[in-house]
C-alpha cells in the first residue's frame, strides 16, 4: 500500500531512515543520519553508512515481501553483537521511518516522518570480517524482517482438539474431556445395533430383520 508523502519545503534536504528495533521489550533507536536526532521524544544513534536497509516497495495492493536491515563495522565488543546473541531477537517488532534533514545541518526537519513498514523479525545472519588496519574482526548484523501481510499469511488458526489446550484457553470447559477415550474407540460404522450393549450386531443383521417381520405379522 502506498504511503504519501507531503512535499518538503526547501532546496537542501537529504532523506534519511529511521528504524524502531523492538527486541523483548528493549527498543533500540537507530537512524542512518550522520548526527543523533531526536523523534517522538526518542532519541536515534547516528549510525549513517553503517546502516543499510534493502529497498522497500511500493504497491496498490498488500503483497509479501521481506526486507533486509544491516549494522556493519561493528566491533566484537558492541552491544548490538551482544545483543543478537543474547536477546531473543526472532519475533522482535520493526519499524522503518522515512525523514527529512536539512543537508547542512542534518537538523530533522519538523513534521516530515512517515512510517514506511511494520514487520516482524523472521531471521538474522552474522558476518565476521577481518579488519586489516585493527587487526581485530569486525562484525556486521543482518536481520531478515517480514511484512505484516506475511505475518498473517502463516498463521495458525483454531486450537488443538485434547483436553489440555481447550482447558489452556477456557479452564472451567470439559466439553473436550471425553476426546481422548473417543480416539481409542473402534466403531462398526453401518452393523445392527443389538441389546447385548456392544457396538455392532449378528452377522448380517437377520435377527433383527425377523424381529421386525413378525411384529408385523
Amino acid at each position: 500500500m502506498t504511503t504519501p508523502i507531503t512535499a518538503v519545503q526547501g532546496n537542501n534536504i537529504s532523506p534519511i531512515t529511521l528504524i524502531d528495533l523492538d527486541l523483548n521489550g528493549n527498543v533500540y533507536y537507530l537512524s542512518s543520519n550522520y548526527k543523533a536526532i531526536t523523534h517522538n521524544s526518542n532519541s536515534y544513534t547516528e549510525l549513517g553508512a553503517f546502516l543499510n536497509i534493502t529497498d522497500l516497495r511500493d504497491e496498490l495492493r498488500h503483497s509479501e515481501g521481506d526486507i533486509s536491515i544491516t549494522l556493519s563495522g561493528i566491533p566484537s565488543e558492541a552491544d548490538y553483537l551482544q545483543t543478537v546473541m543474547t536477546e531473543p531477537i526472532k519475533g522482535g517488532n520493526v519499524t522503518v521511518y522515512r525523514a527529512f534533514v536539512d543537508a547542512t545541518t542534518q537538523e530533522l526537519i519538523s513534521g516530515q516522518v512517515f512510517t514506511r513498514m511494520k514487520g516482524v523479525i523472521t531471521n538474522f545472519i552474522i558476518d565476521e570480517q577481518l579488519n586489516f588496519l585493527t587487526h581485530e574482526n569486525d562484525y556486521s548484523v543482518t536481520v531478515t524482517v517480514a511484512g505484516l501481510t506475511s505475518v498473517l499469511s502463516n498463521m495458525l488458526r483454531g486450537q488443538k482438539t485434547n483436553p489440555d489446550e481447550r482447558k489452556r484457553i477456557y479452564s472451567a470447559d470439559k466439553s473436550f474431556d471425553r476426546i481422548p477415550i473417543l480416539f481409542n474407540t473402534t466403531f462398526d460404522f453401518g452393523k445392527e445395533y443389538t441389546t447385548g450393549g456392544n457396538y455392532g450386531g449378528g452377522p448380517g443383521g437377520g435377527g433383527g430383520n425377523r424381529r421386525r417381520n413378525e411384529q408385523q405379522r
